[in-house]
Parts: C-alpha cells; structure tokens; sequence
C-alpha cells in the first residue's frame, strides 16, 4: 500500500525535522538516513502543495550546523596537532638530556 501524496509530504516534513535534530545531536548517520529516505519519497511525488520554503529554510539550518561542526572539527584537529608537535618536541628533548653522560668532578 502507498502513502497518500499528503502523507509523504508530511514524512518529508518529518524527516527534515529529524536530520536537523539528528545533526544538533551530532548523529550525522542519522541524518544521512533521514535525507536518503526524503530524497526517495521526494522522487515519487510532484513538488506541487511541497511546502518547500520551510524546507528549504531548515536545508539552510543543517547547512549551518554542519559548517560549524566542520569548523570546529577543523580547529580540534589543529589543536591536536599542535599538542602533538609539542609533545614529540618535549620527548627528543627528554631523550637527549637521559642519553647524555652525566659529569662527576674529583677535586683533589
């Protein structure tokens, strides 16, 4: 049995609302599954009575939240990085400083 064209137009809805939870949760597979599922109903249906403003508004929201998940991942992968350097850096230096042979002085 297939849903009725308001049916999938309300799922539509939906599940656009669920990838935009989905993705303020940082569940990103789940909002891959949810934009997959609304790509194949929107195939099935005509854009005639769509409500497509609202979902072109909350595209846009996802659109955002995923560029600031971008940017912030961008910025702890930097940051590891930096800590990373400055870890390697600390270790030769520890390296160098056990290697070296320490100095006795005999006085007489």
């Amino acid at each position: 049995m297939s849903t009725p064209v308001s049916g999938r137009q309300a799922e539509i809805v939906r599940l656009t609302k669920a990838a935009g939870e989905a993705a303020q949760q940082g569940r990103w597979d789940q909002v891959i599954q949810c934009y997959s599922e609304r790509g194949l109903l929107l195939a099935t249906i005509s854009d005639s009575g769509l409500p497509t403003d609202e979902l072109l508004r909350m595209d846009d929201e996802l659109r955002d939240r995923i560029h600031t998940a971008q940017t912030l991942l961008e910025h702890l992968l930097a940051e590891a990085q930096t800590t990373k350097r400055q870890l390697q850096g600390l270790r030769r230096r520890l390296a160098v400083q056990s290697s070296q042979p320490e100095a006795v002085s005999i006085e007489a």
